[in-house]
């Protein structure tokens, strides 16, 4: 009699990356339990919106954006409700060099002169240069996505932490230490947000992940707009005094604001901890005196905040990257909400055979290296 559990698939994290997996492998009949302690998406998944967007620096993550939202419209039609709203996406400061990928992937764009960036985005001030416009683009309901996502999963969620995952003397699987339970699977698959790398690391696998906090403040958006779709957007130009990005919240009638650069997150100290003194108001400050300049549409004072946990590989934001030996994969980055279907299904695919698929590889293929 053995004093562990036995099971296949073992997920470790029920954010959206976690359940998309579970998801895609109850799809495919596998035998899959996903661990987390927490609610399911209450870490990095948390909050109302994300912004689903084409536009990546490679053409490898463009093309999983677009497998993205293919697999989101699948989920649509299996919930019966939107997901993706259709509000599109604006980017200021980026020229053709910009959409090379967008291009070769032939996903539909235009540029339109800043003299009509109030048809494409209402709330915006005048700007000269011209707007980048991603249609197919719009504001993931990203609660509404959880939550279709746990009722699909069901009963396979179970919530207990994981100590660590560890390789058998045997070689064979892996073995996950939990708060009540030791489990010896097949396969496991790390999706653990921040605790990707010491859960990874009791494995043997490396991986180079900062976390930090970024705050995100969300302003009302002004009366004469309400109703009116208003687009997500980037804006790099620093034009108005900061690179910044921002989403509709649904039909809420509130839009959030974020920043965007190297200086503007708060980096995890050894351990998690926080530098003595850190505080978000300076961020919350940059971000209202940007909105002030930028989006009349929108109204300056914050009527709420949320702090977000961001995880970067050495390229930067706009990176991830899957690790596998034999038993254990895991997966990293940062803005990867989008691009949950497609991960979903791959990572379904490398528990189920024990190896990375060639687009994985390719997707993460320069993750590691400095931005």
């Amino acid at each position: 009699m053995t004093h562990r559990r036995e099971l296949d698939i073992a997920v470790i994290g029920a954010g959206i990356l976690g359940l998309a997996t579970a998801e895609a492998l109850v799809r495919r009949g596998a035998d899959v339990a996903v661990f987390d302690g927490r609610p399911p998406g209450a870490g990095l998944s948390g909050g109302l919106t994300r912004t689903f967007r084409h536009r990546h620096d490679s053409e490898a993550l463009v093309a999983m954006a677009v497998e993205g939202r293919r697999g989101f419209a699948r989920w649509e039609e299996r919930l019966g409700r939107e997901l993706i709203g259709p509000e599109g996406a604006v980017y200021h400061g980026m020229d053709d060099s910009w959409v090379t990928g967008m291009v070769a992937q032939r996903v539909e764009h235009s540029f339109v002169p800043g003299g009509d960036g109030a048809e494409v985005f209402p709330a915006l001030a005048p700007v000269d240069r011209p707007l980048l416009v991603d249609p197919g683009a719009g504001a993931i309901r990203a609660k509404r996505t959880i939550d279709a996502l746990v009722s699909w999963v069901g009963d396979r969620i179970i919530p207990f932490d994981v100590h660590s995952v560890t390789v058998p003397s045997d070689g064979a699987g892996a073995e996950v230490q939990t708060t009540e339970a030791i489990y010896r699977a097949r396969h496991v698959v790390i999706c653990a947000g921040t605790a990707v790398p010491w859960l990874a690391s009791s494995a043997g696998l490396d991986i180079p992940l900062v976390s930090a906090l970024h705050a995100r403040p969300h302003f009302r958006v002004r009366p004469h707009l309400l109703g009116t779709p208003l687009p997500c957007w980037v804006d790099v130009s620093e034009e108005f005094g900061a690179k910044v990005y921002g989403s509709p919240i649904g039909e809420t009638g509130t839009y959030v604001v974020g920043l965007i650069g190297a200086d503007v997150d708060v980096p995890f100290g050894p351990g998690g901890a926080l530098p003595a003194g850190t505080g978000m108001e300076d961020h919350v400050r940059r971000v209202s005196a940007y909105v002030a300049k930028a989006m009349p549409g929108l109204d300056p004072e914050p009527v709420g905040a949320r702090v977000c946990v961001m995880t970067k590989l050495p390229k930067g934001s706009d990176a991830l990257r899957a690790w596998h030996r034999p038993g254990v994969s895991a997966i990293a980055g940062h803005n990867l909400f989008k691009m949950a279907p497609a991960l979903g299904d791959l990572l379904a695919e490398t528990a189920l055979k024990d190896q990375l698929p060639e687009t994985l590889e390719r997707a993460g293929a320069d993750a590691l290296e400095a931005a």
